[in-house]
């Protein structure tokens, strides 16, 4: 009988207990999202959404539309374009003096960056040594910010993909990355490669690393013939770059396109100049490519610059989750700085357009 009693006054108490436990987990995870989106986090705020047991259909939407809409150009500055306490707390470790009253936070901040963080000609090395000395203090703030880490696609599905053209090394990396996404699962009914007409540096781009892969994932066919003719501008490079590599045969059915960005004019009126990363993401919406949801492919730290640079540009019509591989152990932190500066700048641009507006 005295069995039979405690029973149920266990099971209540375990009840209860439980009750109060899974309401405690609930209540720090809606209060981390709320951090994480707070401070422009979508991506970690999604994720935690997703994997709570009490799952909220309405929240997890919004925190994909966030995704998809703003991506990572509130990880640095709010929507009011003040900037994040992290970002502050990593420019005062490499040099900048404390923000004063006299102008806009953004001005400062981006005068100063352009000032001591883009690579300088006969600086280079100096930046380069100074800042490796401080990178046990700077890498964590890096990190916080998107610069250092890879970022996995927040979908299965896609209209299409577009993937940011580089040299030939990290060509090879952003096409490797997309094809392991690809085995994940993740679907898409176009691919469009974002190159022009940039010719190609000799030293790194010839006839023999088009032909060796030992330093890269992506491996080459073991039936691909080597042309009579070698590429000569990035888009033949990328071409060949997916002619000749080891991908899933049903992903090569998917259609596929190669950007074209074309040679601009110099003062003088020869073209002269590269094409930019603006003139990619035009050239492929001249195009007219299907509207939806686009996976972009990069590698960090270049990950929150190409993403800004294509929301800027693109039309409302089409929404970018901006994905990549991470900063390799090798990187120096004077190339993630130059990154951080380069999307300064980009950032100051825009709050000018707003506040014009």
């Amino acid at each position: 009988m005295s069995c039979s009693k405690e029973k149920p006054f266990r099971a209540s108490f375990v009840f209860a207990g439980g009750l109060f436990i899974t309401l405690s987990l609930y209540a720090t995870n809606q209060n981390t999202i709320q951090q994480y989106e707070q401070s422009g986090n979508y991506a970690a705020a999604l994720k935690i959404a997703r994997n709570s047991d009490a799952g909220n259909f309405s929240q997890i939407k919004r925190l994909e539309e966030e995704l998809l809409t703003l991506g990572s150009s509130r990880l640095l500055f709010d929507e009011n374009y003040q900037p994040r306490v992290k970002l502050i707390q990593l420019l005062e470790l490499v040099g900048m003096e404390p923000l004063n009253g006299s102008e806009k936070a953004i001005i400062q901040i981006n005068n100063w960056a352009q000032k001591n963080l883009l690579r300088q000609g006969e600086r280079w090395q100096e930046q380069t040594n100074r800042f490796e000395e401080l990178k046990p203090q700077i890498k964590p703030l890096l990190r916080e910010l998107g610069f250092v880490d890879a970022l996995f696609p927040h979908f299965k599905e896609y209209e299409g993909v577009i993937v940011h053209g580089a040299l030939l090394p990290r060509a090879r990396l952003r096409l490797y990355y997309l094809i392991e996404q690809w085995q994940q699962g993740v679907r898409f009914s176009h691919i469009y490669f974002l190159s022009g007409e940039r010719p190609l540096e000799v030293n790194r781009e010839n006839e023999s690393t088009f032909m060796d892969d030992s330093k890269s994932p992506l491996k080459i066919r073991k039936d691909w013939a080597a042309p009579l003719e070698f590429p000569k501008t990035e888009r033949e490079m990328i071409q060949l770059v997916w002619e000749q590599s080891e991908i899933p045969e049903d992903m090569r059915k998917v259609e596929v396109h190669f950007i074209n960005a074309l040679m601009k004019k110099d003062a003088k009126g020869e073209s002269s100049i590269r094409p930019t990363t603006d003139d990619t993401v035009k050239a492929w919406l001249e195009t007219k490519p299907p509207h939806g949801r686009y996976l972009a492919i990069t590698n960090a730290p270049y990950i929150n610059r190409q993403d800004l640079t294509v929301r800027i540009i693109a039309p409302f019509k089409y929404s970018f989750d901006t994905v990549g591989s991470g900063a390799g152990q090798q990187e120096k932190m004077a190339i993630i700085l130059d990154e951080l500066a380069r999307f300064i700048f980009q950032t100051k641009q825009i709050s000018e357009k707003v506040s014009k507006a």
